[in-house]
């Protein structure tokens, strides 16, 4: 195992490029993470409302379903996998990028590191934030776009009844915050490492995540988006309205945590409605 083997727990967040930062690390050959993105493990054994992720009973028939079943039956089967994965020298990084892990709480961050410092691998987390409107209109485009239903008519209609949703129900998901208290109580400072989606498509950015994830810098495709779902109609102003006033506390939240992000720069959509 090289000595500085490394396990990268991506925690989303959620349509923040957690897909194409995947895509372009697992296709590096000084990296292994293993047969899946999204291994549902901790979520599925300490969220509640991930309880779906939980293996159902019979046994199931497909391996990487079983495979996932067993680590969380035993999640020392997990870190055991993980450890394997950079056991041969050339292979420096693995991870899991599992966006729900955004709930998890600060102790089960410590669990995880600990984990796997016992065996002889660094653990270093990644949250990836966007700008909350943004990302609320992308995910609901997604949903859209998996039932071949993102048409114009259908965009306005169902943008407008799931920010209707919203207002009464926010999902731990997308909760900025809680999340960033949750890492830095749960890990080192210099294990955590937390940036926009809004640079990460930028040299700078990835160079300065190879460099925290201790593997050389190499160009990345730009051009190549993952699950990206384009808009069909213009968003009403009295939703992006709506939206805004919605997240404006989430955002003033991450910018007195992360003052240098600049997330008031960055997330043009946030800042231009939410005084309108």
């Amino acid at each position: 195992m090289a000595s500085d083997a490394t396990f990268l727990l991506g925690v989303g967040a959620q349509k923040a490029g957690t897909s194409w930062l995947h895509d372009q690390l697992q296709r590096r050959s000084d990296t292994d993470f293993g047969f899946l993105k999204e291994y549902h493990v901790f979520d599925a054994l300490e969220l509640e409302r991930f309880a779906s992720f939980r293996p159902k009973r019979p046994t199931p028939l497909k391996w990487r379903t079983w495979r996932r079943a067993r680590f969380i039956a035993r999640p020392e089967r997990y870190f055991d996998y993980f450890a394997s994965r950079v056991r041969p020298a050339r292979i420096r990084l693995t991870g899991d990028i599992t966006p729900s892990y955004a709930g998890l709480k600060a102790e089960s961050y410590q669990h995880i590191q600990k984990a796997f410092a016992q065996r002889g691998v660094r653990t270093r987390a990644v949250f990836i934030m966007r700008d909350p409107v943004e990302r609320f209109l992308s995910q609901q485009r997604m949903q859209l776009r998996k039932r071949g239903l993102l048409t114009p008519d259908h965009e306005t209609e169902h943008l407008n009844k799931a920010s209707l949703k919203l207002l009464k129900r926010e999902s731990s998901r997308s909760d900025y915050p809680a999340t960033i208290d949750a890492l830095r109580d749960g890990f080192a400072t210099s294990e955590v490492f937390i940036g926009l989606y809004e640079t990460l498509f930028t040299a700078d950015n990835h160079r300065a995540l190879c460099r925290y994830l201790g593997i050389p810098e190499q160009i990345p495709d730009w051009s190549h988006r993952v699950n990206a779902s384009q808009a069909t109609a213009s968003v009403p102003p009295e939703l992006l309205q709506r939206l805004s006033q919605h997240f404006d506390p989430l955002v003033k939240a991450v910018q007195d945590r992360c003052p240098d992000l600049k997330v008031e720069e960055q997330w043009a959509t946030a800042m231009t409605w939410r005084e309108s």
